[in-house]
């Protein structure tokens, strides 16, 4: 695996190193409902949905527990 595929997005997807500091700039909660999250519940999911353009980028990104992105799905939150 080369260095460019750690660090850049590869579509829709967020890499290991995005996932960690989205999950630190949230302290490690859930954005919607505050659960603690782990390695186990935790979801990175774009907050303009990739579907409709938004991009994989940290800036464009909550962390959420997985019942919480369940539900959201391709919805912005505002």
């Amino acid at each position: 695996m080369d260095k460019r595929s750690i660090s850049q997005p590869v579509g829709r997807c967020f890499t290991k190193t995005q996932k960690l500091l989205i999950l630190r700039r949230a302290g490690y909660k859930c954005q919607i409902c505050g659960t603690p999250l782990t390695g186990e519940n935790f979801e990175a999911d774009h907050r303009i949905p990739y579907s409709q353009g938004g991009p994989t980028e940290v800036w464009n990104a909550m962390a959420l527990c997985t019942n919480c992105n369940r539900h959201k799905a391709d919805n912005r939150l505002e």
